[in-house]
């Protein structure tokens, strides 16, 4: 059966599996039940975005449950198949990768400057007429990179001295957000300084639209401010792809005195102090009090620091202080456990289930069936394309080349023949005696036979 695990991203920007499920068939009905039970499982909440690979049967069930969700094409399955549609062995490859990572990758490029320089590399390397990079091209608005600009992804203070800082808006990041998601809002807070320049300003009704020149990225960008609200917006849309702010609004803001970060501008998902929800199963009931779960999860975390500190202080001690600290352990372990010692793994099944297991076994291992992806893992056409790269080059015996072929399967089988001598062969029948000769001139071969 095949694993579809539900992998996601918390407040430190870490991934984590919120579920998984076994199939026996990847197809549109299976994917459907198992996209059903996914979402009662989150409380009837659909994600903002499911990002998957272009299975067939993913894009039949998708929209059949998520209604608000929008449903996007993973780019690295996407980049996996271009060595297998290209051919990895042509003289151009990397060149023609490296091209072309530079503008899938690429943030801040625009759409029209994506085609343009798209168009240009197919031109450079005759992939327009290749059926694959076409169909690709036409599915851009559903890639994660590049055209997906709307994606809504949804510490230690640096050592520059700052006047005033004790009340600047990176004080306030590093109060707000998590160590991780901190480190790359510090990111952003530390470029306008000397980089960002204004090009032009306008009013239009409440609102301040300035023109940030980028002198890092070599950009211009549009901000779009509200004094009143502090509501701003940059065509960059670093807010809605990534939930944290730009330079270029964090530059906007230190120029009109802001030193907090707006409300509207705080994504809670990546707030220091977000919680969870309540957790559900998958026929969508709650389960556990997350109150105490959280309390748990910080009592717990509190008793591993303890115990790495200990364990810190003893590396310099004598060997008596390793032995009565291993001894205390022990002597705990044994107050936690019932039986006055640490609980097997078949005690624990018991204790968890509430029974032991009998003694007649009425059910029996299944008998072994084949499915997709079973036994031997089949090559990608990417790995088929890289092995034969790699495969080192022997001498064909019939084009006297260095190359991934032989005699037998060579491209070129009339460039070399054996001489005339070796072509004369006897042939014997009832009445009389032959001999057959294939004649050659050069390199080319009649296919006339003479008999004499």
């Amino acid at each position: 059966m095949s694993f579809t695990p539900f992998t996601g991203v918390d407040h430190h920007k870490r991934p984590v599996t919120f579920c998984g499920a076994l199939v026996a068939h990847e197809d549109a009905d299976s994917f459907k039940w198992v996209f059903t039970r996914f979402l009662a499982a989150m409380g009837g909440k659909e994600p903002n975005y499911i990002i998957t690979d272009q299975d067939p049967g993913i894009l039949k069930a998708v929209p059949l449950v998520f209604k608000t969700a929008r449903h996007r094409y993973c780019m690295w399955h996407i980049m996996n198949k271009v060595p297998s549609k290209y051919e990895v062995t042509r003289d151009d490859y990397s060149v023609f990768v490296k091209k072309l990572n530079a503008i899938i990758w690429d943030e801040d490029i625009e759409a029209a400057e994506f085609d343009a320089k798209w168009e240009e590399i197919g031109r450079e390397h005759n992939v327009n007429n290749i059926d694959w990079f076409q169909e690709m091209y036409a599915k851009r608005k559903q890639w994660v990179m590049a055209h997906c600009r709307d994606l809504d992804m949804g510490g230690v203070m640096r050592t520059t001295q700052r006047s005033e800082s004790e009340n600047t808006i990176e004080v306030h990041g590093a109060q707000v957000y998590s160590h991780k998601v901190f480190e790359e809002f510090q990111e952003e807070v530390k470029y306008p300084i000397g980089t960002c320049k204004s090009r032009g300003f306008t009013e239009c009704d409440s609102l301040e639209v300035t023109t940030v020149r980028d002198a890092n990225r070599d950009r211009n960008y549009e901000v779009t401010y509200c004094p009143y609200t502090l509501k701003a917006t940059c065509s960059c849309r670093m807010l809605e792809r990534k939930g944290i702010l730009c330079r270029h609004v964090i530059w906007i803001y230190s120029s009109n005195g802001v030193k907090i970060i707006p409300e509207q501008c705080v994504v809670k998902r990546w707030c220091r102090d977000a919680r969870l929800s309540k957790m559900f199963d998958c026929y969508g009931e709650a389960t556990e009090d997350v109150d105490i779960i959280d309390g748990k999860q910080i009592a717990m975390s509190v008793m591993w620091s303890e115990i790495h500190q200990t364990i810190g202080m003893l590396m310099g001690k004598l060997k008596n202080d390793v032995d009565n600290f291993s001894s205390l352990i022990r002597h705990f372990k044994e107050k936690l456990s019932p039986l006055g010692s640490p609980l097997n793994k078949q005690q624990q099944l018991e204790k968890i289930l509430g029974c032991s297991p009998g003694q007649e076994i009425t059910i029996l291992p299944p008998k072994k069936s084949k499915n997709k992806g079973s036994g031997k893992r089949m090559l990608s056409m990417k790995e088929k394309a890289v092995a034969l790269a790699r495969k080192p080059k022997r001498m064909c015996k019939n084009c006297k080349r260095l190359a991934n072929h032989d005699k037998r399967n060579c491209p070129n089988p009339f460039a070399e023949h054996p001489p005339l001598s070796q072509s004369l062969r006897l042939l014997t029948s009832d009445n009389d005696t032959k001999y057959e000769i294939n004649v050659y001139i050069g390199k080319a071969i009649f296919p006339q036979k003479l008999y004499y």
